[in-house]
């Protein structure tokens, strides 16, 4: 059972990045580093998520992801980023941090890392930074999704639609976009899972809850989209709003509830 394994991942992780804090703090990680730490403040919140039925813990702990990321972003030096990555402005995003996911989006690299990303992938989280917290204008937005749809070549990438979707703010084709974007992720996972050792902790959280799936739902609201209740790996519980906002440094405390 996933709640029978939750537990023991969530007290590992915790272990963990009770021995990590002091490097993060000090700046002693690179950008793997503090992937892998704010990964395991998503791995103990998702696992509260399926234990408790309750959502209060998992934006806790994605509201620590992305606090510490913004942490390790202000002192980084921007070649080592890859925009691509950034998981915890999703984290940010999904616990209702919206300030801190503004800051994530000012720090994060603003240019596409050529030979260690995608640029699709660059765009499809520029894109939403500029969006949503960066104040771009509808020109600068348009002009982001043309470049996209370049960088495509042709090829097809649900991430568009729903960028395009948000952006016109028409709920039909972000509903249809976002349960394929879901849908295309299960598959994949599946499919990873099949050919390579996948860690028992990510099979038993992340594969079974989307926090881009989150993230979207959030900024889907922003723009006043009514959406559909439930989404594959996005419960409906997920989606209630935190109750009380952490103050901004509680991820150097991991061992707190």
């Amino acid at each position: 059972m996933i709640t029978e394994r939750s537990s023991i991942h969530q007290r590992n992780a915790i272990l963990e990045n009770r021995d990590l804090v002091p490097h993060v703090i000090g700046g002693r990680v690179n950008f793997r580093g503090i992937l892998a730490f704010c990964r395991n403040y998503r791995v103990v919140g998702i696992s509260a998520l399926f234990l408790t039925g309750t959502s209060e813990r998992l934006h806790r702990e994605l509201h620590r992801s992305g606090r510490a990321f913004l942490h390790y972003l202000q002192q980084a030096e921007p070649h080592e980023l890859r925009t691509s990555r950034a998981l915890p402005f999703f984290d940010a995003i999904g616990a209702g941090d919206f300030v801190g996911a503004a800051e994530i989006a000012r720090h994060v690299r603003r240019s596409w890392a050529r030979d260690e990303e995608y640029e699709e992938d660059f765009l499809f989280v520029e894109f939403l930074m500029q969006q949503f917290f960066l104040g771009a204008d509808d020109a600068s937005c348009e002009a982001l999704l043309d470049r996209y749809e370049k960088a495509l070549q042709g090829a097809e990438d649900i991430r568009l639609e729903l960028c395009q979707a948000l952006f016109l703010a028409r709920e039909v084709e972000f509903t249809f976009a976002l349960n394929r974007f879901l849908a295309d992720r299960d598959e994949h996972l599946r499919t990873v899972a099949e050919r390579q050792h996948v860690a028992p902790e990510l099979l038993a959280t992340e594969w079974n809850f989307s926090v881009e799936g989150l993230a979207l739902l959030r900024l889907a609201e922003r723009k006043r989209l009514l959406t559909e209740v439930e989404h594959l790996h996005v419960p409906s519980i997920a989606r209630e709003l935190p109750v009380l906002p952490l103050a901004h440094d509680a991820w150097m405390r991991p061992e707190e509830g």
